[in-house]
């Protein structure tokens, strides 16, 4: 059974989860309305990541006897303007989630709640690759600055991303 306080902890993680998948699909959409049909479909993975990750969080919820509780998400806000400014709120929002999977991990190790700080590890391990992947790209859009064709053949290698398996 999971305490009170991690299993509340681990909704709002779900909901976290979700919010990110929610500003992912609006991100995405934006990126489709301007013809980044490449940075559209770069997102569109992100938010099926997201995703993943929120049912992840569910199936351990209720392996461990607890109740699932979903919250309401907010609408997206910073999901559109300009491309170096889209990505760098999505870079904020994947720091965010690192500090929301870390506390709820010192939350489970002062709890002595292996189980959970086990499941977590994952979560913790791929916080490293999601802050590295959009630091990287980032830094792309930076270097390409106003110039559209670098932009375009970002676009295009945006484009050819491929979805990692999850574990």
């Amino acid at each position: 059974m999971l305490e009170a306080k991690i299993e509340k902890a681990l909704n709002n993680q779900i909901n976290h989860e979700m919010a990110s998948a929610y500003n992912y699909l609006a991100m995405s959409s934006h990126f489709e309305y301007i013809n980044l049909v490449g940075m559209a479909h770069w997102m569109s993975l992100q938010r099926e990541e997201e995703l993943d990750h929120a049912m992840r969080l569910v199936r351990y919820v209720s392996d461990r006897g607890g109740k699932v509780e979903l919250s309401a998400v907010s609408k997206p806000t910073n999901a559109e303007g300009e491309i170096l400014d889209i990505f760098e709120n999505a870079l904020e929002m994947e720091v965010a989630n690192t500090k929301a999977v870390n506390d709820i991990y010192a939350l489970a190790t002062e709890a002595k709640d292996y189980a959970t700080q086990s499941m977590l590890k994952w979560f913790v391990d791929e916080q490293v690759e999601e802050e590295k992947l959009l630091s990287e790209t980032v830094a792309l859009v930076r270097l390409a600055g106003e110039d559209k064709s670098a932009l375009l053949v970002l676009n295009r290698d945006l484009g050819s991303r491929q979805r990692q398996a999850s574990e």
